[in-house]
């Protein structure tokens, strides 16, 4: 178990759009396998 995550600030916006994205699909679209791998694309390209 950790106390504590660190995330550096340049990935704090991204995580932040991903778990508003993600909270809201009545807003954006459904959490899928398309929707899931264009996250992880986004992220790897960080």
């Amino acid at each position: 178990m950790l106390d504590r995550v660190e995330i550096d600030e340049a990935d704090v916006e991204m995580l932040s759009q991903f778990l508003f994205e993600a909270s809201s699909p009545e807003l954006f679209e459904p959490i899928n396998v398309d929707l899931c791998q264009r996250w992880i694309s986004r992220m790897g390209n960080a």
